[in-house]
């Protein structure tokens, strides 16, 4: 049997192998957000960025009338339509009114779609997922592309989770419902650590639905070997820097007293921060890379 001196011996071991893992790990973080940041501005990102919100302003009717349509296919409720809108606007800086009008809309406006109407539908849709996959590929330095076909199924793919995605959102904001009832206030109070949680998602449920939705971009979408050690850093550095543009651009339009009312000014704001928002996805997807390379060394 092992006496007290060796397992403390095995104890300093273990943690002083920890240490110098996140010593190198934080070192690679570092040299890895300057070659990102260097690879962004040096390379086509931008341009891969501009596209990107060039394509989510025309797929986005059409994903918005899907949104709407099967999520009345699932659910009538007007209190759960309701919850979706607010959750889709906290992805959007306070202020721009576009969005809101595009949902008011679609929402107000009574349609069916038949077989043929939902894929002309999605095939609209798909313009964005397909202009993210290409990004994310470049951004890769991926040597072999997809397939014509390969490309769409990705594209499509994605779109499903995007679908699969916002229930699951759903869900998470429906649990502030719950926090209210008697049982899930004394849990919370009695196991240690899940209060912090659960402020967390009650909270931030749209920055962390984009943690979450990024990491899975990073490990799916290029087309190359992607391991979940290289990304996930990526994930958070890219959630983070969201966040912080989100409060930015939001305490800009309110500082500038902007008026994007108008159909010219509100595409404009509306490019404007997809465009911010594509550069920082790129920005993760650079880092991610560069972080993968030189862990890989």
């Amino acid at each position: 049997m092992m006496s007290l001196e060796d397992n403390g011996r095995s104890l300093r071991e273990g943690l002083g192998r920890v240490w110098r893992s996140v010593g190198r790990d934080g070192r690679y973080a570092a040299k890895a957000g300057w070659l990102a940041l260097r690879e962004l501005v040096q390379s086509d990102d931008l341009t891969f960025a501009s596209s990107i919100a060039y394509y989510a302003l025309l797929s986005l009717s059409p994903l918005l009338l899907l949104l709407v349509y099967f999520f009345g296919r699932v659910s009538a409720d007007p209190v759960g339509r309701s919850t979706l809108i607010e959750l889709v606007l906290q992805y959007f800086p306070q202020g721009v009114d576009f969005i809101t009008t595009q949902l008011e809309e679609v929402q107000d406006v009574g349609f069916s779609l038949g077989v043929t109407g939902v894929l002309v539908m999605v095939w609209s849709a798909l313009g964005v997922f397909r202009a993210i996959s290409s990004a994310v590929d470049h951004a890769w330095d991926v040597e072999t592309q997809r397939s014509f076909l390969g490309h769409q199924m990705l594209a499509f793919l994605m779109l499903v989770a995007a679908a699969v995605v916002m229930l699951a959102a759903l869900l998470m904001v429906s649990v502030g419902e719950v926090v209210a009832t008697t049982w899930f206030a004394q849990l919370v109070n009695e196991v240690p650590g899940l209060e912090l949680g659960t402020k967390l998602v009650l909270r931030y449920p749209a920055t962390l639905l984009l943690v979450g939705v990024v990491a899975l971009i990073l490990y799916f979408v290029p087309n190359t070997s992607v391991r979940v050690s290289d990304i996930w850093l990526g994930a958070l550095v890219t959630g983070v820097l969201w966040r912080l543009a989100l409060a930015g651009f939001s305490w800009y339009l309110g500082f500038a007293a902007l008026s994007v009312h108008g159909s010219v000014g509100a595409i404009v704001v509306f490019l404007l921060w997809i465009y911010v928002s594509a550069t920082i996805l790129l920005y993760g997807v650079e880092f991610s890379a560069a972080f993968a390379t030189l862990r890989r060394k």
